[in-house]
């Protein structure tokens, strides 16, 4: 009876020894794949756990085949552009009014105690992009500086801001405005730094010097120049990141990094920051304060005011689509519901 079991015993036995080579092999490819689909789709998780800070995929990335657009910002900014106004019974400006009639008038060009609502212009690339509504061409951008030079506007320098802001000035040119460009296009030395110049007027530039070596943003030369023309350069992250998406190391490195660059090539000391995107965190916050930042600016739309988050500065958007009659109620007033 055994020697008629044992014909069968070897092909089962041989069959059994192949299926564990197949299961063997199949688990193998399985744990292959799960490795390659979670690199491919968690770089946040690959930078968080590395020493050395990671780039996740952002349009510098592939040698800066696809530098950042403006168009990128598109849909971050509301169509109708209609921002909240400034507060008409503003406890702190009752008090500065009061505390104004005891104060001299330095000249015709300074008012005393002006009202706390400031507003703070966001541009971006001065070229020509129809349907771009973060692009406005250089003769609309003339237009609108025109408009603040016949009409009695002065442009801030950082440090008048900043010093306003903190409260150790109280006074202000008449009819205030900050200056902000974002992302350092080339196309701003070209077309911003020889307007500016000829008004005498003062502006804000934020860099990320990651971007430099390529020709669609600025380079170190240019921006020397514009510095030394009296613009105030700060930093905008090292290469302009998704900075929640981050982890703290790596944010920590395009916050440190940018600022190092800016103060190295400058000779200057950096405190104000402007959020990539408009995007960030708590741990975001707690780096700049952590790295000696006393300021920065978002995309949050509105006038900046005394009452603000130092680290949560509001600013207005300029649509590059719009006719300059929105764009001057928002400036006057902080909002506009004029259709362009």
């Amino acid at each position: 009876m055994n020697r008629l079991l044992k014909p069968t015993e070897g092909p089962l036995k041989s069959a059994f020894i192949s299926y564990k080579w197949y299961a063997l092999l199949l688990c193998c490819l399985v744990l292959l794949i799960s490795l390659s689909w979670s690199r491919l789709i968690s770089p946040s998780v690959r930078s968080a756990e590395s020493d050395i800070p990671l780039r996740i995929q952002t349009p510098f990335d592939s040698q800066m085949s696809e530098p950042l657009k403006p168009s990128v910002y598109m849909s971050m900014f509301p169509d109708a552009s209609t921002v909240p106004a400034a507060p008409a019974n503003d406890p702190i400006s009752t008090t500065a009014t009061a505390t104004a009639t005891s104060a001299p008038v330095a000249s015709e060009a300074v008012q005393q105690q002006q009202p706390q609502h400031i507003p703070v212009l966001n541009y971006h690339s001065i070229t020509i992009d129809p349907g771009n509504r973060a692009v406005i061409t250089p003769a609309k951008f003339e237009e609108q500086m025109l408009y603040l030079s016949k009409n009695g506007y002065h442009t801030l320098t950082l440090q008048q801001f900043i010093d306003y802001m903190d409260g150790t000035t109280t006074s202000l040119p008449k009819k205030p405005v900050l200056l902000t460009f974002d992302d350092g296009y080339a196309d701003n030395y070209e077309h911003a730094l020889p307007l500016l110049k000829q008004l005498n007027f003062h502006a804000t530039l934020f860099v990320s010097p990651g971007t430099t070596e390529d020709g669609y943003f600025l380079n170190w030369d240019q921006i020397k120049e514009m510095h030394e023309a009296g613009w105030d350069i700060q930093p905008h992250g090292m290469t302009h990141p998704h900075l929640p998406k981050l982890s703290a190391k790596s944010q920590a490195f395009e916050i440190s990094e940018a600022k190092r660059q800016i103060d190295e090539q400058l000779k200057i000391n950096t405190t104000v920051f402007c959020y990539p995107f408009g995007e960030k965190n708590e741990t975001t916050l707690k780096l700049l304060q952590e790295h000696g930042f006393r300021y920065a600016f978002t995309i949050d739309q509105g006038l900046a005011s005394r009452d603000q988050n130092r680290l949560l500065l509001k600013r207005l958007f300029v649509n590059g689509e719009e006719s300059i009659e929105p764009w001057i109620a928002r400036l006057e007033q902080g909002s506009v519901k004029v259709k362009s």
